[in-house]
């Protein structure tokens, strides 16, 4: 019996953030983007980031440059993958041969990638996006809750939340840009079939959006909708206090309860996603973030204030 895909969606949700805490510590310091975790100024320049990457996109898809688009995407699913695997495969080098200069690890995790872009290339099924979707979101959760620590990351979350709202439902240029993306079988979102045989291919007629009393070919869910609220999660993890507590330490109980809190956005969420109409997550996911980060610290810790932001 196949699980409900809105379960599903709540699964891929949960083992993103919390694949994204136990790999954290595996990266080095330095591998992060942003020196200084404690700057609030670094969400801006993710921001900024954002905004030019998306521009780009949508300039992209409007002059009809699918090939350079797609290609831009395979080389960024390639270094990503490379950046994930490269530290793993490098503890369990140095766990077998400590006196190891890291080059094992760093062809296996070549390799590993190269198999992995070749899949996607030739296949782009929905599993192979779901896969390689997964591994990017893991990775780039760990790697930006490592860099930032919750003050940031809480400017982050608010910033990425409005700008959802604005460019799903005012410009609505986020949901051309879903609409131009996934049929390239980009591992941008993840796809949930509705149905056993369903095929990437259903999607050329039909398109992301269904009206209402239509059968769904599929759910989606934003890849970034996993990512951006995790990130909360992790630097939680990284940057509160380790002390003891039930079972786990307070830090990662806090970001149990951050996991948690966005789950029950999701939940919420799906009142308006089942109408079939596009769906801003993150006010949703993030406000549930924000919320179970807050009501977790203040449990654990047993105080409300400025330390909660990390001040």
């Amino acid at each position: 019996m196949r699980p409900h895909p809105v379960l599903t969606m709540a699964i891929f949700y949960a083992v993103v953030q919390v694949g994204a805490i136990l790999l954290a510590p595996i990266f080095l310091p330095q591998m992060g983007p942003f020196p200084d975790p404690n700057d609030p100024v670094n969400p801006l320049i993710y921001i900024v980031m954002i905004l030019l990457m998306t521009g780009l996109l949508l300039v992209l898809i409007k002059i009809g440059r699918q090939k350079v688009l797609r290609t831009l995407f395979y080389v960024a699913v390639f270094v990503t993958l490379l950046y994930v695997f490269t530290p793993l495969l490098l503890e369990v080098e140095l766990s077998i041969a400590p006196d190891s200069f890291g080059w094992a690890s760093l062809i296996f995790a070549i390799a590993i990638s190269a198999v992995l872009l070749f899949a996607l290339v030739k296949s782009g099924e929905w599993y192979v996006i779901n896969m390689i979707g997964l591994i990017l979101a893991v990775g780039i959760t760990a790697i930006l809750g490592m860099s930032l620590s919750i003050l940031p990351v809480m400017i982050l979350l608010i910033i990425m939340a409005v700008y959802d709202a604005i460019a799903v439902y005012k410009t609505k240029h986020m949901v051309a840009l879903a609409e131009g993306v996934v049929p390239m079988r980009l591992p941008v979102m993840f796809v949930i079939p509705n149905r056993r045989d369903f095929s990437m291919d259903d999607l050329k007629d039909k398109g992301l959006t269904q009206r209402e009393g239509q059968g769904r070919e599929a759910f989606f869910m934003g890849v970034g909708d996993t990512v951006i609220p995790g990130i909360l999660a992790v630097s939680a993890s990284i940057y509160l206090p380790d002390t003891a507590s039930f079972l786990l330490t307070a830090n990662l109980w806090v970001a149990v309860g951050t996991i948690i809190g966005g789950l029950l956005g999701y939940l919420l969420l799906l009142r308006y996603v089942m109408r079939g109409k596009p769906q801003a997550g993150l006010p949703f996911l993030n406000g549930g973030a924000i919320l179970g980060y807050l009501i977790a610290y203040v449990i654990v810790y047993q105080s409300i204030g400025l330390s909660a932001i990390g001040l």
